[in-house]
């Protein structure tokens, strides 16, 4: 203990007073979902990189365990402690928040990491500029979280994940070294895209302090609307048609479960048919609404079963009814959560071999449905009606095991955008190609030989 009085007292002389928290620190402890809540000997709140890697070598030698939390909206216990009883901090980078430069002419922006995703797209927008990320706790999670979790989003169909929107980083190592791979350039093949390995990576191999992003034109418009379709096989018809004529920059997908549940806690969504659609494209002064209207009466979309967004305000009105579905889900009970991605031609056989053998062992199982079609990515959450949290874990494993059999049986994924974390770390170390799982070891062993960064992670 007298070790760690001292690693302490050595941490405040780094970041001062202010900067460290011994008492008061639940709110980081603790998961967004409540799931997971672990100690730690303290929280340090660090504003410069040179105080991170003074950290970082202190930690290394007090053999002490570093936990990365940026906004803390982990889906997966990534941002918290675990419960090993080893000692660990909190590294919260909150106090990081500038905005470095925009370069207009590249279309580019450095920020800091500690920046809430909602500062960027802001800055960006006021100079003219986009930043395409779009996820649901923009206004608490932040850049070098999106980055360390490869963030995915509504608008992956066109923009990719956040691997496709990071020009360049500024990556503190566990030996407190520090790397600069911050260029701003949308081409360079000098040898190794090293900040590749830290874009995903969830701090288990380094803390990322800056980032350089790609930032595009701002759209000139949006034709948001919702539909709904009888069938999966529909709906994909129509994602096809759309990708082919129009500029999509998102597809989201509502089964019927999941609209039941929507409508029960919130106002009807005002689609009838058994799976609604959520589809926004960027149109341009060239954009006809009566052809895309004529196109969709061409694939049997039920014309009178369609809401059409006609201003800003009533699209923000329908990604609001996308968005507060988590919300519904939540007041209506507990479930088990799956984040996962298939081909899209996958899916419509994924869904009927897997509802059966979910309801082949739980036969009073719904099945809640939602998520991003346009890029293969569903929310699929397996909830019982009468069942509480502890009698759900009891079930947990079994369901999951059923569930991601047949995501592998059908080439998908068991992470699509919400990374590993502790909670998948079996499903990762099963299904992950095994020779591919042992070189992500080595390269873990080989950057942070004393397993101090946001260790029992990943791995």
């Amino acid at each position: 203990m007298s070790d760690l009085n001292q690693y302490i007292n050595e941490i405040t002389n780094i970041v001062g007073f202010d900067g460290v928290l011994t008492n008061d620190k639940k709110q980081y402890e603790t998961d967004w979902r409540n799931r997971y809540s672990n100690h730690c000997i303290a929280v340090t709140l660090p504003s410069t990189i040179e105080q991170i890697s003074t950290i970082l070598k202190l930690s290394s030698i007090y053999k002490v365990g570093v936990i990365p939390q940026g906004g803390n909206t982990s889906l997966c216990g990534a941002s918290v402690p675990n419960n090993s009883g080893k000692p660990q901090i909190i590294l919260n980078l909150r106090h990081l928040n500038k905005i470095i430069n925009i370069d207009i002419n590249n279309q580019s922006l450095t920020v800091e990491a500690g920046c809430t995703l909602d500062k960027v797209i802001d800055y960006a927008k006021q100079n003219g500029l986009y930043f395409p990320l779009s996820i649901a706790s923009s206004g608490s999670c932040q850049i070098g979280g999106n980055i360390a979790t490869n963030a995915g989003g509504i608008h992956v169909i066109k923009y990719g994940m956040m691997r496709d929107l990071v020009l360049g980083l500024e990556v503190c190592l566990a030996d407190g070294s520090i790397i600069n791979q911050l260029q701003s350039l949308k081409k360079n093949n000098t040898f190794f895209d090293l900040k590749q390995l830290f874009i995903g990576s969830e701090g288990t191999l380094g803390i990322i302090t800056k980032a350089s992003l790609k930032l595009y034109p701002q759209p000139d418009r949006y034709f948001t609307a919702m539909c709904g379709v009888n069938d999966l096989s529909t709906a994909c018809l129509l994602l096809n048609s759309l990708n082919k004529y129009y500029n999509l920059c998102a597809f989201e997908i509502i089964n019927p479960q999941t609209r039941e549940i929507y409508n029960k806690h919130f106002r009807p969504m005002g689609v009838t048919a058994p799976w609604v659609i959520l589809f926004e494209i960027e149109t341009y002064s060239e954009f006809s609404l009566e052809e895309l209207v004529n196109k969709l009466g061409e694939l049997t979309i039920d014309l009178d079963n369609i809401i059409l967004a006609s201003n800003e305000n009533e699209r923000q009105n329908l990604w609001h009814i996308r968005e507060t579905i988590p919300i519904a889900e939540k007041m209506e009970g507990v479930a088990v959560k799956h984040d996962i991605s298939l081909p899209i031609s996958n899916i419509d056989e994924f869904i009927k071999t897997n509802e059966s053998n979910i309801l082949k062992h739980y036969p009073d199982a719904q099945i809640i449905i939602f998520g991003h079609l346009g890029d293969g990515n569903l929310h699929y959450n397996i909830r019982f009606k009468n069942m509480d949290y502890n009698q759900l874990q009891n079930s947990e494993a079994e369901i999951n095991n059923i569930v991601y059999t047949d995501v592998y049986k059908y080439n998908g994924s068991f992470s699509a955008e919400h990374g590993v974390g502790m909670l998948k770390k079996y499903w990762m170390s099963k299904y992950y190609d095994s020779r591919s799982y042992q070189l992500a070891l080595s390269i873990k062993k080989l950057l942070d030989p004393n397993d101090i960064l946001n260790p029992e992670k990943v791995f």
